[in-house]
C-alpha cells in the first residue's frame, strides 16, 4: 500500500472524522463527568448541612449517568465486570428515583 491507499483506507475507518478533537470530546466528556459527580455531591451536602434533609434528584441524576458510562462501555466491551456495575448502578438510580417520588408526596 502507498501513502495515499492507507490515507484513503483510515478515512473510510474513520468517516473523515477529527480523530483529534474526537481525543478531545472524549477528555472533556470525563471532566464534565467528574465535575458533575461532585457538583451534586456538593449540592447533596450543603442540603443536608442547612435543612437536614436528602436531596434525591440529584442522586438520580448522578447514578443515571454512572449507569448509562457503564452501560455504553458494557456493550462496547463485553463484559461481565461492566454489566454488573452498569445493573448497580441502575438499581441505585431505581432506588433514589423511588425516594425522590417519596419525597415528593411529602
Amino acid at each position: 500500500m502507498n501513502k495515499e491507499e492507507i490515507l484513503a483506507a483510515s478515512r473510510k475507518e474513520n468517516k473523515n472524522q477529527d480523530i483529534v478533537e474526537a481525543e478531545y470530546l472524549k477528555q472533556a466528556g470525563r471532566v464534565a463527568y467528574t465535575v458533575g459527580c461532585l457538583v451534586c455531591c456538593l449540592i447533596c451536602a450543603l442540603q443536608w448541612f442547612f435543612t437536614k434533609t436528602v436531596n434525591w434528584g440529584c442522586w438520580v441524576v448522578n447514578f443515571s449517568i454512572l449507569g448509562t458510562i457503564f452501560l455504553v462501555k458494557s456493550i462496547k466491551m463485553k463484559k461481565r465486570h461492566e454489566i454488573f456495575v452498569t445493573v448497580c448502578y441502575y438499581g441505585l438510580c431505581v432506588f433514589f428515583a423511588i425516594g425522590f417520588a417519596m419525597s415528593l408526596r411529602g
